[in-house]
């Protein structure tokens, strides 16, 4: 019995071996830059429609344990966008300036990125990667699945600071720093992220926007403001993203806001319906000579100069000194427009008929409806039959006029008689006798 197992383990021994020697030089012989040239072609032939223009450089690419794959230099070059002098540049966007040179691309660079597939979840039928990267002198990392597999999605960032981040700059119009640090949890039964349940906590500390440099509109260069920490909190529900809550309160200015975000696929397309408004303190306004003429001195009526750079700014101006501000549309090329109201409770998502606009249609009384009762169906029609032509009963003839010296002061006055040519006057009936016809 031993000498045949040592005889099966011989035979068992070589393929063993070779399919060892085979995994391990396949391993480290593998052609990682071919294939870093390939997944960069792969990109550029994919760029289509709106992300043509888009391209990637790769420095480094380089395998990672067994099942992973490590890249480093990673740089991603967005367009300039076609909106740029429409409202889907931002509300603080240069606009259309002529005497501006042309946007240039704005890039994204990654310092190292990380990305494996597990092994476990393989057994249960589910594929899921793990990825981990450094960027923005932050690090990132999680666990997504990938195609139509089910389970959460859950996303970690740590130390992400936005100065660095030149895609808000370019979107928002205006420099924006702070250190961001949140979490985002999706579960997707299925692999549909339109149906999805999850959360987001984020936190961004000593927001700032604007350094004294930067032009609004190409007019305005703004002093830094300070915002203090920006809290974003919201709670997904099949596929709905609703903000729970949007708020900083520093000292040089306040923010707030509500809305949601209709999860889609890819997530590009997903669409928000937000609605923010900020207001400058009357500290910072008091802060100096520049401040007091840009923004105009507190309690004054009179428009700021920050107001008349666009009109758009200056409609947004609420009555409590708040401006307001809708942001709409697809995420990849979102709009923002005046608004100078609040916007629905972040309690109570609108739904798919609701519009932020009174509706013009009468409502109906309390307690009516619309709906039909049960005994009040009309009955079948019957087909249409010839009905015959009613018969149009004779006039009667006006009564003669009475004699003018004998009025009666309780009775109207009679009405003149009709022409001869049209109805000749008749003579009234006896009792009992018929009319004439």
């Amino acid at each position: 019995m031993k000498a045949r197992l040592l005889r099966i383990a011989k035979f068992l021994a070589y393929p063993a071996l070779y399919c060892l020697c085979l995994g391990l030089f396949f391993y480290l012989a593998f052609p990682w830059d071919r294939l870093k040239d390939r997944l960069v072609a792969e990109f550029q032939a994919a760029q289509k429609g709106k992300s043509a223009g888009q391209r990637i450089e790769i420095d480094e690419l380089d395998s990672y344990w067994f099942t992973g794959v490590e890249a480093t230099g990673v740089r991603l070059y967005l367009p300039p966008s076609d909106d740029a002098s429409s409202s889907a540049a931002g509300p603080f966007g240069s606009g259309a300036d002529k005497d501006k040179p042309a946007p240039k691309e704005s890039v994204i660079e990654i310092d190292a990125v990380e990305a494996r597939l597990q092994i476990l979840p393989l057994f249960l039928g589910r594929v899921r990667v793990k990825f981990w990267a450094r960027a923005f002198d932050g690090e990132l990392n999680g666990t997504v699945p990938v195609g139509g597999s089910s389970g959460p999605m859950e996303v970690e960032l740590e130390g992400v600071n936005l100065g660095k981040v030149d895609v808000i700059k370019d979107f928002l119009g205006v420099p924006v720093k702070g250190v961001a640090k949140g979490t985002f949890e999706l579960t997707a039964e299925g692999g549909k992220f339109s149906k999805a349940n999850g959360a987001l906590d984020l936190t961004i500390a000593e927001m700032a926007v604007g350094d004294g440099k930067s032009k609004i509109k190409g007019q305005i260069a703004l002093p830094e403001a300070k915002l203090g920490d920006l809290v974003i909190a919201a709670e997904a529900k099949e596929g709905v993203l609703k903000v729970t809550k949007l708020e900083a309160n520093g000292s040089d200015l306040e923010l707030a806001g509500d809305g949601k975000v209709n999860v889609r696929e890819p997530w590009n397309n997903s669409t928000a319906d937000l609605y923010v408004r900020f207001k400058f303190t009357d500290a910072y306004r008091n802060k100096s000579d520049l401040t007091k003429s840009l923004l105009g001195a507190p309690g004054s009526n009179a428009p700021s100069l920050f107001e008349l750079a666009d009109p758009k700014i200056k409609k947004s101006k609420r009555q409590d000194g708040f401006y307001g501000w809708h942001a709409h549309g697809a995420l990849s090329r979102m709009r923002f427009d005046p608004h100078s109201t609040d916007g629905p409770a972040a309690g109570r998502g609108r739904g798919k008929g609701d519009s932020p606009f009174p509706s013009k249609k009468p409502g109906l009384p309390v307690g009516m409806s619309t709906a039909k009762e049960k005994g009040d169906e009309e009955p079948a029609r019957a087909p249409a039959t010839a009905e015959p032509k009613p018969v149009e009963p004779p006039r009667e003839a006006p009564p003669p006029p009475e004699p003018a010296d004998k009025p009666t002061p309780s009775e109207p006055m009679p009405s003149p008689a009709m022409p001869p040519e049209e109805m000749p006057p008749a003579p009234a009936p006896r009792r009992g006798q018929a009319e004439p016809e």
